[in-house]
């Protein structure tokens, strides 16, 4: 059993491509007493690297252990001809946190130089191998092809590297959507009390409607061309969406980040896709099989897991709109009918319950003024469902 929940522990924290990195919780069953290392080492731009200490369920003297370990926890990279690059300060909601999170810019990193990361704590100095960056090849082109009965989406990339010996390739996605609430709100109303509060018209600008979402794909998206005449792949699949995904749902922007590595991360990473789909199987490998290429100099038996790779990336985005595709159906079951409130002491209830205005309504033969129509809040607020009201600089009209 050892191994099913080591494998559950590496998969919730080891899809992480590039710079980006994923709140986990490294408690597990069984055996703990694992370093973790997410990340990688980016040469031309910025990188995040992130450590973490797995602890048991059945010792809860680990969890303490974890703490000392990470707050002793300090890390750099160094290129193999004594350049240093030390860790950044990252601001998370205003508190400044140096370890065991990492930032290192690398924007004029030489290409050309070696480069490993080094973490020192009080169990030893752990050190990911000497590497070069390999030139990450160019994306074509990317593209999507829906299926015959219209309930997926491909998306497909078209790439390519001049290495005549073929590439071992792996994408990471940054995907971005814009959607919108069910309802329409020109109102809304604020509380200054638990008696008291009014309605006010919101401007056009903090509009709770239209809100953008973004995440990262967790797939670990790999690909090989070594066995193939010519180091390019056309319209190689990356991952699906379905059609009742609200991602698609109005705008849908994957930007898609390239990059090649050398036989044994493909090897790793394959190994780690292979098992995300067999978790627990009567061939899963041993924990050992999962050790990845971070030693401690000080004790080089000791298991590590993660891998930390060095490399170029290239990018590529794409704008998906449903007017124009036609491929989003939304699953939500129709909405209930709104209620009209018309005095505060109808409004501060409702609020209360978790309601909110949206627009005024009319007596269609007298014109005069009935009230507002009151709905659940999710139904008004676009917020509720995650995204934020700030619309990305490169986003379509």
């Amino acid at each position: 059993m050892k191994t099913r929940h080591i494998l559950f522990l590496l998969l919730a924290v080891l899809t992480a491509a590039t710079s980006c990195v994923y709140d986990y919780n490294p408690q597990i069953e069984g055996e703990g007493g694992y370093l973790i290392v997410e990340g990688n080492i980016v040469i031309g731009d910025m990188c995040n690297v992130r450590l973490d200490y797995s602890w048991s369920l059945v010792d809860t003297a680990q969890g303490d252990e974890r703490w000392r370990i990470l707050a002793s926890s300090k890390m750099h990279i160094e290129d193999n001809q004594g350049g240093r690059y030390e860790n950044l300060f990252i601001n998370y909601g205003g508190t400044y946190i140096v370890y065991p999170a990492g930032l290192f810019d690398l924007t004029d990193a030489d290409p050309s130089r070696e480069y490993r990361l080094v973490i020192e704590n009080e169990k030893g100095t752990y050190v990911s191998p000497w590497q070069k960056s390999l030139d990450a090849g160019e994306i074509d082109d990317l593209s999507y092809k829906i299926s015959d009965d219209g309930t997926s989406m491909s998306i497909l990339i078209s790439a390519h590297s001049d290495d005549p010996a073929g590439s071992y390739y792996r994408w990471s996605v940054r995907e971005t959507w814009e959607y919108h609430a069910d309802v329409y709100a020109i109102y809304t109303f604020v509380a200054h009390s638990r008696e008291d509060g009014e309605i006010v018209f919101v401007d056009e600008k903090d509009r709770t409607y239209r809100c953008w979402s973004t995440a990262e794909r967790p797939e670990i998206m790999t690909a090989s061309t070594v066995e193939l005449t010519e180091d390019r792949l056309v319209d190689h699949q990356l991952y699906t969406l379905g059609f009742h995904d609200e991602k698609m749902s109005v705008i849908y922007s994957p930007e898609v980040v390239q990059m090649r590595m050398p036989k044994d991360a493909y090897k790793y990473w394959e190994m780690m896709d292979r098992n995300s789909r067999d978790v627990g199987g009567l061939f899963s490998p041993e924990p050992s099989e999962y050790r990845g290429n971070i030693i401690n100099l000080d004790n080089p038996e000791e298991m590590v897991l993660g891998y930390v790779g060095v490399m170029s990336v290239s990018r590529k985005k794409v704008f998906l709109d449903n007017s124009r595709i036609r491929f989003y159906h939304s699953a939500r079951a129709p909405l209930p009918p709104p209620d009209t409130l018309n005095s505060l002491d109808q409004y501060l209830p409702a609020y209360w319950l978790g309601k909110l205005p949206s627009v005024e309504v009319y007596d269609e033969m007298t014109g005069r003024l009935l009230g507002y129509e009151w709905w659940p809040a999710n139904c008004v607020d676009c917020r509720r469902r995650g995204g934020t009201l700030t619309r990305p600089d490169d986003w379509p009209d």
